[in-house]
């Protein structure tokens, strides 16, 4: 491909060949709710032959670079998500801007040596929670992956390891910091819904209609997109399950679920109309 940036969001305004030598640049953010899809998301983009990212970075979520060496949890999973030792760390934290700090990480980190990518992204889930703050701070597209709430209360309950017959009590300590949680990316979510800067994917539009939907978040971040893609055949992180997209994995609350948690899930969480998808 000799061009496969966008000049609306190439920093540098002006398009980049294929045949110019060049170093990989962090060109989109993937954020959402956790246990929305965001994972899957990543895993789609990877598949492109010249996309790389690591787990999950989040210094976006500092005022500047040298807070994140202290900022846990996200900190602890550079080592891992990025191939990076501490001293790595240290050299990026030290950087005088956030655009430096994603040159000397992707400088560092064996994920990105090792694969020679063109294109970088970075997927932090919570960035959702703060994501006009986090595009001022470094001003690259988003794309912003939503869920249905049924959905993510049976993500969360599979995690929980309790069994069905517990159920009920599962939801009385699930549903409080879950709204909490909900309430403080709903801004978030407002916001991407109306700028051009973002774009918000429905994960159940990925599952019934995969082609049009992959294609418009590949368009969004002005990348070639092939249907190819869509085997999912490079996964990294083991919790995207299944080797292909499925309809079955955001349908599963209906046959999982007892009706009466579902209604409970409508009724408590009707604040998000916006999030329930029309099945």
């Amino acid at each position: 491909m000799d061009n496969i940036y966008n000049n609306r969001f190439n920093q540098h305004n002006h398009p980049i060949s294929s045949k110019t030598p060049m170093k990989p640049e962090l060109s989109f953010l993937i954020c959402g709710l956790e246990h929305s899809g965001t994972t899957m998301a990543s895993d789609l983009f990877r598949e492109h032959p010249e996309i790389e990212s690591g787990f999950e970075c989040g210094v976006l979520l500092c005022e500047k670079p040298n807070d994140f060496q202290n900022f846990t949890p996200f900190r602890n999973h550079m080592a891992v998500g990025w191939g990076i030792n501490e001293e790595d760390l240290i050299y990026a934290c030290n950087a005088e801007s956030f655009e430096n700090f994603y040159q000397r990480l992707f400088e560092r980190s064996s994920i990105v040596q090792n694969n020679q990518p063109k294109i970088i992204f970075d997927k932090t889930p919570r960035y959702v929670t703060q994501l006009q703050t986090v595009q001022s701070r470094l001003d690259l597209p988003a794309i912003v992956i939503i869920k249905d709430p049924r959905s993510l209360a049976l993500s969360d309950f599979k995690r929980s390891g309790k069994k069905i017959e517990e159920i009920d009590s599962w939801y009385e300590s699930w549903k409080n910091p879950k709204l909490l949680y909900m309430r403080s990316a709903y801004e978030g979510y407002q916001y991407a819904w109306n700028s051009d800067r973002c774009i918000v994917i429905r994960l159940e539009d990925v599952c019934f209609n995969a082609k049009a939907t992959v294609a418009s978040m590949f368009d969004f971040a002005n990348l070639e997109f092939n249907c190819e893609y869509l085997d999912l055949r490079n996964k990294r992180f083991g919790n995207t399950s299944g080797s292909s997209i499925s309809v079955n994995s955001c349908m599963q609350f209906m046959s999982i679920l007892p009706e009466h948690i579902q209604s409970r899930i409508t009724e408590d969480f009707s604040e998000f109309d916006r999030w329930f998808y029309d099945f």
